[in-house]
């Protein structure tokens, strides 16, 4: 292997004496090796085209070529090749015609050895600047070499998320090398099911390996039918680009992926497919659409592709009241779990009715809601230092992505029972016992009139100190309360379908019209509109 810090060096002249002299100076002490030699122009241009020398000292004039023409064939065949012509007092000119030709220096006869020395040990540092710009330029080149797929990752962001015309992006397009066409684009959404459950335990090697298998197959498999880029948006996220192809549609590729992935890895993975655009700046458009049909997966168990063409598109999202919010949080505040339980299940079973395959981020917000309300509840009544570690666990496992409904809703289940144990042993004074446990007889009358007296007896206290204390435990009077519960249980009998009549009197109110007052007083509708609401086609006797 050649030394990069030495040069070579060629000796050509038709003097002997020359050629011996200059070989024998003590050229390896500056790190120069003579090459070659050669007594005439022809032979030594051939030496030069043989050995390629860093640089060459020759005569000016010789037979059969002179130096001028050996300086052009030379710097024709390697530019970066350092010529020293050696001329007389008589061809001073003509050496400086050399020198604007390409020539990198001249020493004039008689000349010592140290004339020579100077002007090669110049040429050399000129060698090795240019070889260090080279090698710095070939470092530059490798490295750009080795981060082209981060450079398209990076550019195919860019062009996902900001409208850029084909005219703005064509230059960079092509100094990438990206072999998609540029025309006929499908954007995929791929999110691991439950990634980081998963791989909680294992180390950041691991994981990077977990990782990497994933988008492997899916490049795999994606090349199999469409040219397309492939990069990970985030720690459980890919986002595919890919050409529109006649091969297989969009949505059958994302099942294949979907396959082979359950197929060769532990691990499965959901898909948004966006809608086919043709040009570059639509982009943006069909990459919003694979993430609004990746966030349908709530309502699946993931290991499923959804194209955004077949999910529901609607302009508004109608509005659905928390019918069971309040008595949810009063459930928490008595650190009732049984009873806490049992409404999450009717908040589950009634949203799961009325909004399957419905505005995700829309339900998600209402499970939010519940969530925030039941977490304020809970620093009301519990300290915090038994309450944070519950609710840190709960926000951990909230913050995952691409979590189903079922999974959500154990989620709040297990913060709405834990919690409520934990206000049960932790929080509950003597007097809020009480007043829970005069709650509990309540809603087991609400079809009957019963008055403040026989609440306050129930639990053996005085009636006016039993109210003082059921507003300062529930911030409610004891009548407000009753009201509310009435008509959350009649609202609950409307959407079932009953008659007006009817749920009238099963929540305590001998008359309708009284009824219908309070009811609208506290809902905004009567009770006729609600149920209406719920069934037109059955409209009120």
């Amino acid at each position: 292997m050649s030394n990069p810090e030495e040069i070579s060096l060629c000796i050509i002249d038709d003097i002997k004496s020359v050629v011996d002299g200059l070989s024998a100076m003590n050229w390896e002490e500056q790190g120069i090796r003579v090459a070659g030699v050669s007594s005439n122009g022809e032979e030594g241009l051939e030496l030069i085209d043989k050995l390629r020398p860093d640089l060459v000292i020759t005569d000016i004039r010789m037979p059969r070529m002179d130096g001028l023409s050996m300086l052009r064939a030379i710097l024709e065949e390697n530019r970066r090749c350092k010529v020293i012509l050696i001329s007389g007092y008589a061809d001073f000119e003509y050496a400086q015609q050399a020198v604007q030709l390409g020539a990198f220096d001249f020493v004039v006869k008689p000349f010592s050895e140290e004339d020579i020395m100077s002007a090669v040990l110049r040429a050399k540092a000129e060698v090795m600047d240019e070889r260090a710009r080279l090698l710095n330029l070939q470092k530059m080149e490798n490295k750009l070499r080795e981060s082209m797929p981060v450079l398209r990752q990076e550019y195919f962001a860019l062009l996902t998320s900001h409208r850029t015309s084909w005219e703005e992006a064509s230059e960079r397009w092509e100094f990438l090398n990206i072999e998609l066409e540029p025309r006929g684009f499908v954007v995929m959404l791929i999110e691991i099911d439950r990634f980081l459950e998963q791989v909680a335990e294992q180390p950041v090697r691991e994981m990077e390996l977990i990782r990497f298998s994933l988008l492997n197959i899916m490049q795999e498999t994606l090349a199999d039918y469409a040219r397309c880029v492939v990069f990970r948006t985030s720690h459980d996220r890919h986002l595919a680009v890919l050409n529109d192809t006649v091969a297989a549609s969009p949505i059958e590729i994302a099942e294949q992926i979907c396959r082979n992935i359950e197929r060769y890895t532990k691990f499965t993975v959901s898909i948004g497919v966006g809608s086919r655009v043709e040009e570059i700046s639509e982009l943006p458009d069909s990459c919003r659409e694979a993430h609004r049909a990746l966030s349908y997966h709530l309502f699946t168990e993931g290991n499923a592709a959804i194209r955004y063409d077949d999910i529901h598109q609607s302009g508004s999202q109608e509005p659905l009241t928390l019918e069971h919010k309040d008595e949810l949080l009063l459930a928490l505040r008595s650190g009732n779990v049984d009873r806490t339980n049992e409404i999450l299940s009717v908040i589950s079973k009634t949203l799961r009715q009325r909004f399957a395959q419905q505005n995700p981020d829309y339900l998600l917000s209402l499970y939010n809601e519940l969530a925030a309300s039941a977490i304020r509840t809970f620093y009301e009544m519990i300290p915090y230092s038994d309450i944070q570690p519950l609710i840190q666990r709960f926000q951990a496992v909230q913050g995952i992505a691409g979590v189903p409904l079922s999974s959500l809703q154990r989620q709040l289940l297990a913060l709405c029972t834990e919690g409520a144990d934990l206000v049960r042993r932790n929080s509950l004074s003597e007097g809020q016992r009480i007043i829970y446990q005069a709650i509990d007889y309540i809603q087991g009358r609400l079809s009957e009139d019963i008055s403040v007296g026989e609440c306050a007896a129930h639990v053996h206290l005085s009636a006016s100190y039993f109210s003082s204390l059921f507003k300062r435990v529930t911030g409610m009077t004891v009548t407000q309360y009753m009201t509310w519960e009435r008509i959350q249980k009649a609202k609950q009998l409307l959407v079932e379908g009953a008659q007006v009549q009817e749920v009238a009197a099963s929540v305590g109110y001998e008359e309708r019209r009284y009824f219908s007052e309070m009811f609208k007083k506290v809902t905004g509708q009567t009770p006729s509109e609600y149920r209406a609401s719920y069934h037109p086609e059955r409209p009120e006797a």
